[in-house]
């Protein structure tokens, strides 16, 4: 049930960074970018791995590229943090109940 609840902390504590930094951003219907320090999108994405107690699955990582999976049972939600940007993108995959497949490990 924890990680379920996943998406709603992730995008809460994204969005409270917003408001927090004033910074601006562009929201998708699955996609969020925001403009923020490196840093900042770091802290994000450790929070919510410490919160919900489930470290992050790496999809890339370079100096100045971090991209991670983070499992929810609703989905997949895909966090960015680009150093040379200064932007955190935050996508949130549903998976389709079709497929018959869950997103829990």
């Amino acid at each position: 049930m924890m990680r379920s609840l996943l998406t709603g902390l992730l995008i809460g504590a994204f969005s409270a960074s917003l408001a927090s930094s004033g910074v601006r951003a562009e929201s998708a219907e699955t996609t969020r970018v925001a403009t923020m320090p490196f840093a900042d999108c770091l802290s994000i994405i450790a929070e919510v791995s410490q919160e919900i107690d489930e470290e992050p699955v790496n999809l890339a990582s370079t100096d100045d590229l971090i991209s991670v999976r983070i499992n929810a049972s609703d989905g997949f939600v895909t966090v960015s943090c680009s150093r040379p940007d200064s932007r955190m993108t935050l996508t949130r995959s549903p998976v389709p109940q079709a497929a018959g497949i869950t997103a829990s490990r």
